[in-house]
């Protein structure tokens, strides 16, 4: 197996779950769907133990597919490319028009909700949409854990004085070129590019499908990365990335990249420890899966782990149970946690100020989940974080 950079590079799949909301024009309650397993494959036509790693040409992973002679993902032109699939997803066949399914096949901007809606900005909100940006979307809901205050809304109207409504508002964005920099501010409306009728997120969403803070953060990035000048941006220029780089271009803080070879688990698990606050993160970090299960240096398997290939996961935490030592972790489909090796108790973050503050948050939830120290390190290719 070739040497393994510290810094990810082009890392990124695209959630499963809304692909599934795009193709079916509507919202699914995930909760009531008792075998998501069964479920997403029948949507998708797509063998399920066989999306989760582009060696098997997964449409997870547009136009992209897992060379194992060249230890390498390459282009192959026989996988939908990102707007291809975009397009498949959004198409409804003459047959279900005709028996009056929802929804239409064109996108409109609207204005779906507030930036906050009640609470403040929570790591549970952001959740991915039909985008290989999982490295962005971790990387929002890392700093949304570990530094909620860096997620602000500055805000200003464009029609008439205190007019908030149906997108007649700018909202400015803080992203930073690199470690120090001065903060860009891109500024972008709270216009957002749903399905007809205006109701079917296609990317980033919140949790809360009344608040709009992490698709609005998610614009501002395409807008920047894609270096458009205007107010709509095409989201489908974007590819995978880099999770840490991220985190600085929304921090403008330092970056540090961890290999998990050449380690023991108990030395991860205290990265974890010496960045965490009593047992969760007060720097924001993350961590990456292999570009496939056949380029990590021991047998591993995926789909049998409830894990992903070529993913980003939020690192939130850590925990002490039973004699093991175990990595809190964030999905950020907001669904879909890991199953190998997992702690299934409720943990109890804790931070150790004189304030004492408690969160209890049960397992698995919301994607989150814990995860042994040993199977996490031959299950992830690297880590870091920012400060």
């Amino acid at each position: 197996m070739a040497d393994l950079p510290a810094a990810p590079k082009n890392i990124g799949v695209v959630n499963p779950f809304a692909l599934v909301e795009m193709q079916m024009k509507r919202k699914v309650d995930w909760d009531s769907v008792a075998d998501h397993r069964t479920f997403i494959q029948n949507i998708l036509k797509f063998p399920y133990e066989r999306l989760f790693d582009p060696q098997h040409r997964s449409p997870l992973y547009p136009g992209l597919r897992y060379d194992p002679k060249q230890k390498a993902l390459v282009h192959d032109p026989s996988i939908a490319n990102l707007p291809a699939l975009l397009e498949r997803m959004r198409d409804l066949d003459k047959v279900a028009i005709a028996a009056g399914a929802p929804g239409g096949t064109g996108q409109q901007w609207v204005d779906p909700g507030h930036f906050f809606n009640l609470n403040p900005a929570d790591f549970t909100d952001p959740v991915q949409g039909a985008l290989p940006d999982c490295h962005f979307i971790s990387a929002m809901a890392s700093l949304a854990w570990a530094n909620p205050y860096a997620i602000a809304q500055r805000t200003r109207p464009i029609k008439d004085p205190d007019t908030f409504t149906q997108g007649d508002a700018v909202d400015m964005i803080q992203l930073f070129n690199g470690t120090g920099a001065a903060p860009t501010n891109i500024e972008v409306t709270e216009l957002l590019p749903l399905i007809e009728p205006g109701d079917i997120y296609q990317y980033a969403r919140a949790a809360d499908p009344k608040e709009t803070w992490p698709a609005v953060y998610e614009k501002a990035w395409v807008k920047w990365f894609t270096k458009d000048p205007g107010d709509q941006p095409d989201y489908t220029k974007v590819t995978g990335g880099d999770p840490i780089a991220d985190l600085v271009n929304l921090t403008g803080l330092a970056a540090t990249y961890k290999s998990t070879q050449g380690v023991t688990s108990n030395a991860i698990w205290q990265d974890v420890r010496s960045n965490s606050r009593g047992s969760w993160t007060f720097n924001p970090m993350a961590a990456w899966t292999y570009a496939s299960a056949a380029d990590a240096p021991t047998p591993i398997n995926y789909a049998t782990a409830g894990l992903v290939a070529w993913h980003v996961y939020s690192i939130l935490g850590w925990i002490y149970s039973q004699n093991q030592e175990y990595i809190v972790l964030r999905n950020p489909w907001g669904n879909s946690p890991g199953t190998l090796n997992v702690d299934n108790g409720p943990w109890t973050a804790f931070e150790q100020i004189a304030s004492g503050f408690v969160r209890t948050i049960k397992l698995p939830a919301a994607g989150v989940f814990a995860l042994r120290a040993d199977t996490f390190q031959q299950y992830f290719a690297g880590y870091g974080w920012v400060s």
